[in-house]
């Protein structure tokens, strides 16, 4: 569960001998890449950063994402991981979990800088009128847009000075994506809009009325990265966000060379811990009839574990912002005597498409902080971060969320185990390496004791979901991500592996409900689609054909086919050689070679591939709980 490894000989038998060695083993296990690579992928579902696509930010961008394919697809996995990365980094440091509701500072690239500061520049107020800051500043500057001339250094672009500025080189231009008739033209213009701009720096070309009155289309781009180079996307940093000071100008989001150094950006917008990232807006969509009630009811999910369900009995003295027609039933009430006041500060901050709150009903009535015994003013989202991160539920929830991550099961919360885990979080200052320790040392994970959790319900065995599964494929057989899971990755993305990957159950998270969605039942698609993975696999693993795909670390040769058996059972299956299993398994995996090989037509070749897809599909490597 923490790295994706089979265990060795010496920590089997370290724990065996002594099962105070276990912990220790743990503390070796989270140093490293692949337990932050696991970590990672957890904090990205716990936060609710995930389950996005460039459709889902129509609100912010009033429009799509990005159209070039390559690099908005780079840019989504980036707006997804970023704040992951952020907690991972927070980690890194000794920080308290609980700064994920406080925190200004984001581990951002390039491209993410660009587009925080991009919708720092693009007003849309509730009704989606935009206020365009970069129209405004360049109201006769058009965008020049050219090919033939040749590439244009950025410092002439972006100096008001040159007769370059704003001009930008893109090979595209007078391409066969603008063959329509009446379209081909080299140099192209466009009026000043940011994002046209932001479209642009992504490698698309916007749509443009001639002076004939006739409308070209918006061009998506053949290149992969547009004014961005591949570094853009993969150069993370950890950056500080900060409002202007007076008279103080915000960050301006086309200006590459400085972003590429920047270590703080100047923001109008308030970026304050994972319930304000573009990620977590993009997922959360409000309107004017909903009016934040399902952006606040998610932040209150991810931070306490607890839901506006109607049994909560806080009431806000006054409940400010009560909404009068949501409300003048008993059995709604009881739901938005909570959500309303609390929702307050949300919709007091923002307009309904995440940007600034400009009308002065919302904005002059920041409402007050009233969930689960917990009743605090706030007035700006830092004030409702802070009580965030001091309400009591924090720590059981995030030790709950890690209780479904590892064990595929809730623990059950009154365990005495569960509660005693929960208070060494507490008393560790929220260290969220504490809490990982205690859980998978806990008899609630490694049932070396009896517990109420697993009195209750039992020692669960779950498949192996994608996330996992992938994972342990990576680090048992040295692939950097064979699952295709990364758009940043074009690793074995000839493979039929990332289509079949992407139909594996998954975790993930649904509107309003606090228990993830975790399929944990083999089904005939999960059987189908891993016999898929498995067979694609071995033909990377075993003989592989030289330069067709990436080497991984680990391949074997049908010369030596009982050394590749061995090690598909310690390797592949995860048996080591101590384990009553290893030898039988073993055996039937030589009975299987020998009986393949003994087929007509079948090469050894394919005789050992079949025996690696048989290793693949065991209990041992598709199951989490044996």
């Amino acid at each position: 569960m923490l790295l994706g490894l089979p265990p060795t000989d010496a920590e089997v038998q370290a724990v065996e001998t002594n099962s105070l060695a276990l912990p220790g083993l743990v503390d070796q296990w989270m140093r490293g890449e692949l337990y932050e690579g696991k970590i990672r992928r957890f904090f990205e579902l716990a936060f609710q950063q995930t389950q996005i696509s460039p459709d889902d930010f129509v609100h912010q961008v009033q429009g799509e994402l990005g159209f070039n394919p390559v690099a908005t697809a780079f840019l989504l996995q980036n707006i997804q991981e970023s704040f992951a990365r952020t907690q991972i980094e927070l980690n890194n440091q000794g920080r308290p979990l609980t700064d994920a509701m406080t925190t200004r500072e984001f581990m951002m690239t390039t491209a993410l800088k660009e587009f925080y500061a991009f919708l720092d520049s693009w007003d849309v107020d509730n009704q989606g009128a935009v206020t365009d800051a970069y129209r405004v500043a360049h109201r006769n500057q058009a965008t020049i847009v050219e090919a033939a001339l040749g590439p244009i250094p950025i410092e002439q672009t972006l100096d008001p000075a040159s007769p370059n500025y704003m001009h930008w080189y893109d090979p595209d231009v007078g391409g066969p994506q603008m063959e329509t008739a009446g379209c081909k033209a080299d140099p192209v213009s466009l009026a000043p809009d940011a994002r046209s701009l932001h479209y642009l720096l992504l490698g698309s070309i916007d749509g443009r009325t001639l002076r004939t009155g006739q409308f070209c289309q918006l061009t998506n781009g053949t290149g992969s990265t547009g004014q961005f180079a591949p570094s853009d996307f993969s150069d993370w940093s950890l950056v500080s966000i900060r409002r202007p000071n007076a008279g103080e100008p915000t960050t301006v989001f086309y200006d590459l060379p400085a972003l590429r150094n920047a270590k703080e950006l100047v923001l109008d917008l308030p970026r304050v811990g994972f319930f304000t990232t573009p990620a977590f807006f993009a997922n959360w969509q409000t309107n004017d009839s909903n009016q934040m009630r399902a952006t606040i009811n998610q932040a209150l999910i991810v931070a306490t574990g607890s839901s506006v369900d109607g049994t909560d009995q806080t009431l806000a003295p006054g409940t400010p912002g009560l909404n009068a027609a949501h409300a003048n039933q008993a059995a709604c009430f009881n739901c938005h005597k909570i959500l309303d006041p609390t929702r307050s500060i949300f919709s007091s901050t923002f307009s309904w498409n995440y940007h600034h709150q400009t009308d002065p009903e919302w904005s002059s009535e920041p409402g007050v902080f009233a969930f689960r015994g917990v009743i605090a003013p706030v007035t700006t989202l830092d004030e409702f971060g802070a009580v965030l991160a001091h309400h009591p539920l924090v720590a059981p929830a995030f030790a709950q969320k890690l209780c479904f991550y590892v064990n595929s099961a809730p623990c059950d919360d009154t365990d005495p185990e569960f509660k005693r885990i929960v208070a060494l979080f507490r008393e560790s200052g929220m260290s969220f390496n504490a809490l990982v320790k205690a859980l998978v040392t806990s008899p609630i994970t490694t049932h070396s004791a009896d517990t109420a959790t697993t009195k209750n319900q039992g020692e669960i065995v779950a498949v192996a979901r994608r996330d996992h599964l992938c994972a342990a494929l990576d680090a048992r057989l040295g692939f950097s991500d064979v699952c295709g899971l990364s758009a940043l990755n074009a690793e074995n993305r000839s493979t039929v592996i990332p289509a079949v990957a992407s139909g594996l159950p998954s975790d993930a998270y649904g509107r309003g409900a606090v228990a993830p969605i975790l399929p944990n039942h083999p089904s005939l698609f999960f059987a189908s689609g891993v016999e898929n993975i498995c067979e694609a696999v071995a033909s990377l693993v075993v003989d592989p054909a030289p330069g067709a795909q990436p080497a991984s670390e680990r391949h074997w040769s049908s010369a030596d086919p009982y050394t590749a058996i061995a090690d598909f059972v310690s390797v592949v299956m995860g048996l080591t050689s101590g384990d009553p299993r290893s030898i039988p398994a073993r055996d039937l995996l030589a009975t299987h070679f020998s009986s393949a090989l003994a087929e007509t037509g079948v090469s050894a070749t394919d005789a050992l591939r079949s025996t690696f897809i048989v290793a693949c599909l065991a209990p041992s490597a598709l199951a989490i709980g044996l």
